[in-house]
């Protein structure tokens, strides 16, 4: 029994003495199935590792939020999260529910898809740079929509949008990372990328044999911004301690790179598979043959408050498996 509580009626200004006994029944009286409600909070909270993200994913209180996950807890009797001052962390049988909990949220939300379509149009937002939505993504899109015709793709190459979009965030987002970076249920390889000194074959072959490095690095070279590293890396790895970059030309993005060295203006390093079409076709041909190159990947990473909506990962896997398919 609550104390004051127990042989009075509860008086309808007695409000602390009613939120008491609705605590005091919720946790002694609650079965041990919890509420999909509750899952969709530990669920959310298990993504963001905060319950103030989770709350605002939810359009709940933070209150309401931390007060579910309590209920869920008592009623499994087990801790799910490790509450620090500053942070939170998924305790050990929080980490195991999640993947089950992630998973059922899935099935669940996928049957409801099948079984009662939305006729409404979803809206997708993927972010990516230009030259991977102007070469590979966008010209695929419409293989996409054919597929999906109620989910409306908005690509985002730049993060300066109009008015009308900045509250809009990313759905899905294709990023270079490390080749070594480990997949995860968030994130999947797209590919690895070969980074290669690339030329029009006329630019090639007015400039004699090229056989070494350091006879690259005498060539007009071309920087991309944003990459500008990437010759001197190059360089470091392949050409002579004595040898210098040189420097003069640059353009602010890897799809102008590519259109200058089409144009026999000098040599860049462009990046397999983006330029396979321009190598194919004999536009672009390798400056050093056999040169291995850089290396780097590209991977596609899901929005921490994306998990739950299908639409964003069928767009997700048919991205990976487009990409898979090269």
């Amino acid at each position: 029994m609550i104390k004051g509580c127990a042989d009075a009626p509860l008086r309808s200004n007695d409000l602390s003495c009613s939120l008491a006994l609705e605590n005091l029944m919720r946790t002694q009286f609650m079965p041990r199935r919890p509420r999909l409600t509750y899952l969709r909070a530990f669920d959310a909270s298990a993504r963001y590792l905060s319950f103030s993200l989770a709350a605002q994913e939810l359009n709940l209180t933070q209150a309401a939020v931390s007060q579910q996950i309590k209920l869920l807890e008592t009623a499994l009797g087990a801790s799910l999260f490790l509450r620090h001052n500053r942070s939170l962390t998924l305790s050990e049988s929080g980490t195991a529910y999640y993947h089950v909990v992630r998973e059922v949220l899935d099935r669940l939300d996928s049957v409801t898809d099948q079984l009662f379509p939305d006729t409404g149009k979803t809206i997708v937002t993927v972010h990516c740079t230009p030259s991977i939505a102007t070469i590979w993504l966008a010209p695929r899109m419409r293989d996409f929509h054919a597929l999906h015709p109620n989910i409306e793709v908005h690509l985002r190459t730049t993060d300066i949008l109009p008015d009308k979009y900045r509250g809009q965030s990313n759905d899905l987002e294709i990023v270079r990372q490390s080749r070594d970076a480990e997949p995860d249920e968030a994130m999947s390889k797209l590919w690895d990328v070969q980074i290669l000194p690339v030329c029009s074959p006329d630019y090639l072959a007015g400039r004699g044999p090229v056989r070494s490095a350091d006879r690259i690095c005498e060539l007009d070279l071309i920087h991309t911004l944003g990459y500008e590293n990437d010759w001197h890396r190059w360089a470091r790895l392949y050409a002579s301690p004595k040898v210098e970059v040189k420097s003069g030309f640059s353009v602010d993005g890897l799809v102008i790179s590519i259109e200058a060295a089409c144009r026999g203006e000098g040599v860049i390093l462009g990046r397999k598979p983006l330029i396979d079409d321009y190598l194919q076709d004999g536009r672009l041909v390798e400056a050093l043959p056999g040169n291995p190159g850089l290396t780097t990947a590209y991977f596609i990473k899901i929005a921490a408050r994306a998990p739950g909506r299908r639409p964003i990962k069928l767009l997700a896997d048919w991205i990976v498996d487009q990409a898979h398919q090269e």
